[in-house]
C-alpha cells in the first residue's frame, strides 16, 4: 500500500480496516482473560491490536488505540458497575483507554519511522533479504518495548497505577506460565508481544514472511515445555483458611459484628472437623477485613480469637481495620496468638502497602466531590498506606516461619513480591474481600494474578476471601484446594516452605528495565526521523 506522496511510505492497514481490526483485537484480549479465560485468543489479539498501528499515521493509529482500549477495558472491568454505576467505571475505563491511545501513537510512530531509515538506505536487492528481516525484527522489539512501557507506567500513574490487564496476566493456566518465574510479569509480556509483533512485521512485506511466522511458532512451542524454576524446600506448613460467606460488601444489610461472627464460627466448624478427624494445621488464616474494625482494641474479640488460637494450638491471621491517632485508618493483618496479638522477629502486624483510590481513600477529594458528590461521599475513610514489611513471622513446627503477605490489591503490584521474598517469605498469604464484585468476573481476574504471582516466586500461595474465589495454589500454580464461592468453608493443606530468589525475581526488573529502553529507542526514533523529515 503506497500512498500519492514522493516519498516511499511503509505498508499500513487503510482506516477503515485498521478500527475494526482494533476493536476486534480488544474483545478478544478481553475473552483471553478470566471469565471466559480462553488465553489462546491473546495471540490473535494483539496481533490485530498491533496491527491496527503498525507503520500507522498518527490519527489512525491514536483512533485504533481509543478503540482497542474503550473494547478491552470498557467489557474487562465491567464488574465496577455491580453496585456504584457507571461513574466510576467510566472514569477508570478513559483513563486505562487513554494509555491505549498513547501506545498506539508510539507504535505506529515508531515502526513508521524506522521502516523509513531502511526505505530510505536500501540497496542491492540481494541486501534486502537481510536488512527486511532485520527491520523486521526491530520494529518487533520497539513495539514489544512500548507495550510493555505502557503498561509499566500504567501500573505506576497515576495515584500509585493501576497494573491489572497485563498481557502476561492471561497466561497464568497456560503452559507459558511456567516463563514468569525466569523472566518476571514484564518480561512475560514482552516475550509473548514480541513473538506476537514479529508475525505482523512479517505480514506487512518481510520476504519470506511465512518462514519467519513459522519459525515464531516453533519457538514458542519450546518456550511452551520450558519448567518453572525450582527452589529450595526447607520444611512444610499445614494451613488451614476460613472464607466466612459474609456480607461484607459496601452496601450489605448487616449489624456490627456479624462478619467477624460468620469467621467465628467458620473456624469452630473447622477446629469441630480437625478433632473428629485428628488432624492439625499450624496457621489458620482469615480474610481481610474479617475481624472487622479495630481487633487490637477491642478486649472481648481478641479474647475470643485467643481461645480458638489456644483450641487450635495455632495462630490466627487475622485482617482488620485499625485506627490510627491522627484519624486516619490502616487495612492490616495481625498475628493472634493464645495470649493475645503474638511478637515475632519478622513482624506480627501488617499494614495494606497498596490501599486503593477512590474506595479505600479518596484523592483530591474536593475537586472530585464537586463531580460526583454522592459517589465521592462513600469514601468515608482515608487508609494510609502501610510501612512495616509485608510479613509475619510465627511459630510452627518447634522453628519460626516467615510467610510473606499480599491484603487484595497488594498482590497485582510487582514490587510486592519482591518486598515480601526479599524479607524471607517462605509462602504467601493473599486474604481478600471481594464482596463488593459479587459474582462477576473481578475476583476470578485478582485470582489468576495471584496464581502467577505464586509461580513467579516459586512460592505456594493462599488467596483467601470472604466471599470467594478462594484457592491454596501451589510453586507451580497448580491448586491445591479450593472452596466454592458464597459457601462457608475452609481449605486446608500441606504446602512447601521453599527460600531463595527465582531468576525472575533477581532479574526480573532488569528485564523489565530493558523492554522499556527498547520502547523509548523506538520512541527516540521517530522523534528523530520526525525532526529530521525523513
Amino acid at each position: 500500500m503506497i500512498d500519492g506522496s514522493t516519498r516511499p511510505q511503509p505498508a499500513r492497514l487503510p482506516w477503515w480496516l485498521a478500527l475494526p481490526a482494533a476493536a476486534a483485537g480488544g474483545l478478544l484480549f478481553d475473552l483471553a482473560n478470566p471469565g471466559a479465560a480462553l488465553w489462546p485468543l491473546v495471540f490473535p489479539a494483539v496481533a490485530l491490536i498491533l496491527a491496527s498501528w503498525w507503520q500507522q499515521r498518527a490519527g489512525v493509529a491514536a483512533l485504533a488505540g481509543l478503540v482497542a482500549g474503550a473494547t478491552f477495558w470498557l467489557t474487562h472491568l465491567q464488574w465496577l458497575t455491580l453496585y456504584l454505576g457507571p461513574v466510576p467505571w467510566l472514569g477508570l475505563g478513559v483513563v486505562m483507554t487513554a494509555w491505549f491511545v498513547l501506545q498506539g501513537i508510539a507504535t505506529g510512530a515508531a515502526t513508521r519511522a524506522i521502516s523509513r531509515l531502511w526505505l530510505r538506505r536500501r540497496t542491492a536487492s540481494g541486501a534486502q533479504r537481510t536488512v527486511r528481516l532485520g527491520l523486521v525484527v526491530v520494529q518487533a522489539v520497539a513495539a514489544a518495548g512500548i507495550w510493555v512501557l505502557r503498561e509499566g507506567i500504567q501500573g505506576s500513574w497515576p495515584y500509585g497505577g493501576f497494573p491489572w490487564g497485563r498481557v502476561a496476566h492471561v497466561f497464568a493456566d497456560s503452559p507459558f506460565g511456567a516463563l514468569v518465574s525466569w523472566v518476571g510479569f514484564a518480561g512475560l509480556s514482552g516475550v509473548m508481544a514480541f513473538a506476537v509483533a514479529l508475525c505482523v512485521g512479517a505480514c506487512f512485506g518481510a520476504r519470506r514472511g511465512a518462514l519467519l511466522v513459522g519459525g515464531v511458532v516453533v519457538a514458542l512451542g519450546v518456550l511452551a515445555l520450558v519448567p518453572p524454576a525450582a527452589l529450595e524446600q526447607t520444611g512444610s506448613l499445614r494451613v488451614a483458611a476460613v472464607q466466612g460467606n459474609s456480607k461484607s460488601g459496601i452496601f450489605d444489610d448487616r449489624e456490627s459484628g456479624d462478619v467477624y461472627a460468620d469467621h467465628v464460627r467458620g473456624t469452630e466448624e473447622l477446629l469441630d472437623e480437625l478433632e473428629a478427624t485428628g488432624d492439625r494445621v499450624d496457621v489458620i488464616l482469615w480474610p481481610e477485613n474479617s475481624a472487622e474494625f479495630g481487633l487490637t482494641d477491642n478486649p472481648l474479640r481478641g479474647r475470643e480469637v485467643a481461645l480458638l488460637s489456644k483450641r487450635a494450638d495455632a495462630p490466627i491471621i487475622v485482617g482488620s481495620v485499625l485506627a490510627n491517632e491522627d484519624g486516619t485508618y490502616t487495612n492490616s493483618s495481625v498475628v493472634w496468638g493464645p495470649e493475645g496479638q503474638a511478637e515475632s522477629d519478622a513482624g506480627t502486624r501488617y499494614d495494606k502497602r497498596f490501599p486503593v483510590p477512590f474506595a479505600e481513600y479518596m484523592p483530591n477529594r474536593s475537586f472530585f466531590r464537586a463531580l460526583a458528590p454522592d459517589l465521592v461521599d462513600l469514601v468515608q475513610l482515608e487508609y494510609e498506606a502501610g510501612e512495616f514489611a509485608p510479613v509475619h513471622g510465627f511459630d510452627a513446627m518447634g522453628r519460626e516461619v516467615v510467610a510473606g503477605v499480599a491484603i487484595c490489591f497488594d498482590i497485582i503490584f510487582d514490587d510486592q513480591a519482591e518486598q515480601m521474598v526479599g524479607n524471607g517469605a517462605e509462602v504467601i498469604f493473599a486474604p481478600t474481600n471481594n464482596a463488593d464484585f459479587g459474582r462477576t468476573d473481578e475476583s476470578v481476574q485478582q485470582l489468576q494474578i495471584a496464581r502467577l504471582r505464586a509461580i513467579e516466586t516459586g512460592r505456594a500461595l493462599v488467596n483467601i476471601s470472604t466471599v470467594g474465589t478462594s484457592r491454596i495454589i501451589g510453586p507451580e500454580g497448580q491448586d491445591i484446594d479450593g472452596l466454592e464461592p458464597f459457601t462457608r468453608g475452609a481449605m486446608t493443606a500441606t504446602v512447601p516452605l521453599v527460600t531463595g530468589e527465582t531468576p525472575a525475581l533477581a532479574y526480573g526488573a532488569l528485564v523489565s528495565a530493558m523492554w522499556m529502553a527498547a520502547g523509548l529507542a523506538g520512541i527516540g526514533i521517530a522523534v528523530y526521523v520526525r525532526v529530521r523529515r525523513m
